[in-house]
């Protein structure tokens, strides 16, 4: 589909992947195996019994042994393209040291699920204007425990477009939230309270079209589209339904009137310390 050439393009690439959970890993081999040559991975979560039913690549073993999710991921991409290049870094991408890192990077997959890492995401695309996606799956159920949606989302962000900050999906309420624990967090990333979340065919169809966006437009296979649209799949109507993103002319992330959208180096990221 794009010969010799475009290969070597993947080559050269650097793509980082913020959070190699469910999704996240499956961006990983998907990416590795199209030939990707350097990758970025960022998590500082352990591998866990309950994440083995999503985590492509992960064993009991490395539950065990409370691998790391980056050190699991650098393993299966390795296995599919030996001569890919990998930085691991087993830290908060909230934190300065760790956001800096992201800044040469050509293309940014965000599947954490947190607050805070979609604030440092949604900064570097229009700060230093790298592309981008976030990538989900969500499952809700009424207090009875009937199903009301299950859904995966591929929502692409480019600087000036798609921002999450205009789009509502940085709550400022919910960055609160995340002082919860680990077990609340985790079971509030799916809306359900089980362990063991049965959604990695969920996260592929996320993870898919992410990857396919991706393919065809840093090799310049398609135009440019007119309108930018979030992707959302609704599976108890078997709907795909495109979203096109609201934009605030005066939005301080991504408009020509912000402090932040094509700034680079000369203002701060919104990190924590460290």
């Amino acid at each position: 589909m794009f010969g010799t050439i475009g290969q070597r393009e993947l080559a050269d690439c650097r793509v980082a992947i913020l959070g190699l959970g469910g999704i996240g890993s499956l961006v990983a081999e998907y990416l590795a195996r199209l030939g990707v040559g350097h990758f970025c991975l960022v998590d500082d979560d352990l591998v866990e019994g309950s994440n083995l039913s999503r985590i492509v690549g992960a064993s009991m073993l490395d539950a065990r042994k409370k691998a790391s999710k980056v050190s699991v991921a650098k393993r299966m991409i390795l296995k599919a393209n030996g001569r890919a290049k990998i930085q691991l870094i087993t830290d908060d991408i909230a934190k300065e040291s760790v956001a800096r890192k992201l800044t040469s990077c050509d293309y940014l997959f965000l599947a954490a699920d947190s607050m805070r890492a979609r604030l440092v995401f949604n900064a570097l695309v229009h700060q230093y204007l790298i592309p981008g996606v976030q990538l989900g799956s969500k499952i809700r159920s009424d207090p009875q425990g009937a199903l009301i949606d299950v859904m995966s989302a591929n929502r692409p962000v480019r600087p000036g477009h798609g921002c999450l900050w205009c789009n509502q999906l940085i709550d400022a309420n919910a960055l609160a939230k995340e002082a919860k624990t680990d077990d609340e967090r985790k079971a509030q990333a799916y809306g359900v309270e089980e362990s063991n979340p049965s959604v990695i065919s969920l996260n592929a169809i996320s993870a898919a079209h992410a990857v396919n966006d991706f393919l065809l437009d840093y090799l310049s296979l398609r135009a440019e589209p007119d309108l930018l649209h979030y992707e959302e799949f609704h599976f108890l109507n078997r709907t795909r339904r495109l979203v096109q993103p609201r934009k605030d002319a005066e939005c301080p992330e991504c408009s020509d009137l912000g402090h932040r959208y094509a700034r680079g180096d000369s203002v701060a990221l919104p990190c924590i310390e460290g």
